[in-house]
């Protein structure tokens, strides 16, 4: 998987929140953030492979 830069605005309480769950699991902020997106998606039924070959290959209509 290719990591890109990506740049957001988050709610302060929300990233002091970050920061103390990946200084308690020590993970950088982004891991965290992409864990968190991981499970987040496996506990909804989606994988990243299947997401990554719906934006590799759109679906065509007839």
């Amino acid at each position: 998987m290719t990591k890109q830069p990506f740049t957001t605005r988050i709610d302060a309480d929300v990233l002091a929140l970050a920061r103390q769950l990946a200084d308690a699991e020590r993970r950088s902020i982004t891991a965290l953030i992409e864990v968190a997106l991981l499970e987040y998606a496996e506990r909804r039924g989606i994988s990243v492979a299947e997401k990554s070959q719906e934006v590799a290959e759109p679906k065509r209509g007839k």
